[in-house]
């Protein structure tokens, strides 16, 4: 998402406006509803906060033969209750969801247009899978037939697709692609893929031919987009020689059709045999790229921040943003009005010794630096998973997540407001 106001971070080795140490307020904390609410047999729920004061949604219900369909619904009462349930896949039972791998909801830049981007079977090839889009206008909901994106016909994987809309209302989306056959990198374990892109410049009536940004990317970890004084901008996780999984970044400066060679934002040196199957997520604001991540480099489980103000040709020492959790991981991050959110799922470190349930966390920071303190949201009942977050005006915080219990998965919402 995109917002026109400035976030101010610390400088190299200095603490965030709002640390103690600075002798400043931190921003406020955000305080939220005591019980989540569950939305129905569904998981990897996504949500989108209007500035109508409308709350729009997408989730993945499973069916009984096996699939499982994507399905739509709107609020007009921030969430109180729910429209019916709307499908939006046109072939029943096509869409693949695990992990990383769920679907996703984006709107045009005037949010008069919804399009959702997900994974599917292939039709042609049942060992196959295919990276499918369709649109609908917020108005009137009708999601139009869906369109395969990926242009190879190959049988082959396109999965952990990513997407997002550029300010000038561009349509991008990439994804993990088979179609090159990647074996392991050198000196590393297992097979790598690589990132294709598509793009449409005319409201999803058609994309264009697939363009390949890198290769020897690590097989499970979803890419993320940004964009920055005309950019484009994508992160991933890069598999290099002897096992190191460490985030990069490539920026392109013709609307997608060419890529600048990846670098690293940092080098955490995380070496794992096999995919930690977690992206990074970016957000980009007044010429400022954020970017967060999951790394267990030196054996310290962290989710981390960094910032760049050069359009990503350096970033800033990383940040951790997880103290006082164990086992965190899945960040996504969001922009609101003036404020940058943040979730992921950890334990907390003071409850039962580090192995207390999952819990989903919050923090926020302010356009003049400060940062929120680091909240518990909610702890799962169940195995919590994916948390996601959606920001609306006036402080307002929607957090997703899936969660489950004795097998039975739900799509939950939990609310809350951050003050000034």
């Amino acid at each position: 998402m995109m917002n026109r106001r400035s976030l101010l971070l610390a400088l190299p080795g200095m603490a965030l406006a709002g640390d103690p140490r600075m002798g400043v307020g931190a921003a406020p904390a955000a305080v939220f509803e005591p019980e989540a609410q569950a939305l129905g047999l569904s998981k990897s729920p996504k949500f989108y906060a209007r500035r109508a004061h409308g709350l729009m949604m997408v989730s993945t219900v499973p069916l009984a033969n096996g699939g499982a369909d994507l399905i739509f619904q709107s609020s007009n009462d921030l969430g109180d209750s729910f429209a019916e349930r709307m499908r939006v896949n046109d072939v029943a039972g096509e869409v693949s969801d695990h992990g990383e791998n769920s679907p996703q909801l984006l709107t045009s830049p005037d949010e008069s247009m919804m399009y959702a981007v997900w994974g599917a079977k292939d039709p042609k090839h049942p060992g196959g899978s295919v990276i499918r889009f369709s649109s609908a206008g917020t108005m009137r909901t009708v999601w139009s037939p869906s369109k395969i994106l990926n242009d190879d016909g190959l049988p082959v994987s396109h999965s952990f697709q990513s997407a997002a809309v550029g300010p000038d209302g561009t349509i991008y989306a990439a994804w993990l692609d088979g179609r090159d056959g990647r074996s392991a990198t050198a000196g590393a374990t297992g097979g790598t893929t690589s990132i294709y892109l598509t793009k449409s410049t005319d409201g999803g009536k058609t994309f264009s031919k697939n363009i390949r940004v890198a290769t020897n990317i690590c097989p499970c970890c979803r890419v993320s987009f940004g964009f920055v004084d005309g950019k484009v901008l994508l992160a991933w996780r890069q598999v290099e020689a002897g096992d190191i999984r460490d985030i990069y970044f490539a920026s392109s400066a013709d609307r997608g059709e060419t890529w600048e060679s990846g670098k690293p934002v940092f080098r955490d040196g995380w070496k794992i045999k096999g995919c930690p199957h977690v992206g990074p997520a970016m957000a980009t604001l007044n010429g400022k790229v954020y970017v967060t991540w999951f790394s267990e480099g030196a054996n310290d489980p962290s989710i981390y921040l960094a910032v760049s103000s050069d359009a990503g040709k350096t970033f800033a020492p990383r940040q951790k943003i997880s103290t006082g959790t164990m086992d965190p991981t899945h960040p996504q991050i969001t922009l609101g009005e003036d404020r940058i959110g943040i979730t992921f799922q950890a334990r907390d470190a003071k409850v039962k010794g580090g192995w207390g349930k999952m819990s989903v966390w919050y923090r926020e920071v302010r356009a003049d630096g400060a940062m929120s303190p680091l909240t518990k949201a909610a702890e799962g009942k169940g195995n919590l998973t994916y948390p996601t977050v959606a920001l609306g005006l006036s402080g307002r915080v929607f957090l997703g997540w899936t969660e489950t219990t004795e097998g039975v998965a739900k799509a939950m919402l939990l609310r809350g407001r951050v003050g000034k």
